[in-house]
């Protein structure tokens, strides 16, 4: 009789274990399969992010140069088109000693 029990308490943990293990393994799986998807979606946000960033930066160094290649052009048209007046010749300047040259030295 004793025996009986024992058997009967071990068929029937065995029973719990038998049906209770694949629900716990379907509860794991489900966990399992949650956790990669947060890691999945934070992983993605974060890789966008990067992108953004690196789109942005990419897009501001080329609207800077393109507005300094505007600026510089329309400089240098205006430089262009108005060409300076030729100066006029200078005067004559008359000489401060208007006297004859003669030698420093008599010999």
């Amino acid at each position: 009789m004793k025996q009986t029990y024992s058997t009967l308490i071990l068929m029937g943990f065995l029973l719990l274990a038998a049906v209770f293990a694949p629900a716990c393994s379907q509860q794991k799986e489900r966990l399992i399969r949650e956790k990669v998807a947060e890691r999945v979606a934070e992983f993605r946000k974060k890789t966008i992010a990067e992108c953004q960033a690196n789109l942005l930066a990419s897009a501001e160094k080329m609207a800077d140069s393109l507005l300094l290649y505007e600026a510089l052009n329309e400089v240098n048209d205006s430089l262009k088109r108005m060409r300076p007046f030729r100066p006029l010749p200078p005067g004559r300047i008359a000489p401060m000693d208007s006297g004859a040259v003669k030698p420093l030295f008599d010999q």
